[in-house]
C-alpha cells in the first residue's frame, strides 16, 4: 500500500513538472493542462496503459516530448545565467 501511494505521489508530482515546464509562464495553459492530465487519469488511466502496451511508439513519443520540455527549460535557464 505504502508503495503504491509513493508512485501515486510520484506521478503526480512528474505530471506537474511537466505541465509547468510546457506551459512556461501561461497560468491559463497550466491550469488547462493539469485540468486536462487530471480528467485522463482518473477516466482514461485504464484504457491508455492498454493502448500503450499495444502502440510502444507513443510512449517513446511521450518520452521525447518530456525530453523536448526538459531540454528547452535547460537551455532558457542557461540563457538567464549567462
Amino acid at each position: 500500500m505504502i508503495t503504491i501511494i509513493i508512485a501515486d505521489l510520484t506521478i503526480s508530482f512528474d505530471n506537474v513538472i511537466a505541465v509547468a515546464g510546457a506551459a512556461k509562464s501561461n497560468y491559463t495553459l497550466l491550469i488547462f493542462g493539469l485540468i486536462l492530465s487530471i480528467i485522463l487519469m482518473i477516466t482514461l488511466a485504464n484504457a491508455i496503459s492498454v493502448y500503450l502496451k499495444k502502440h510502444k511508439w507513443v510512449g517513446w513519443l511521450g518520452v521525447l516530448s518530456i525530453l523536448w520540455v526538459a531540454v528547452d527549460l535547460i537551455l532558457y535557464d542557461f540563457k538567464l545565467f549567462f
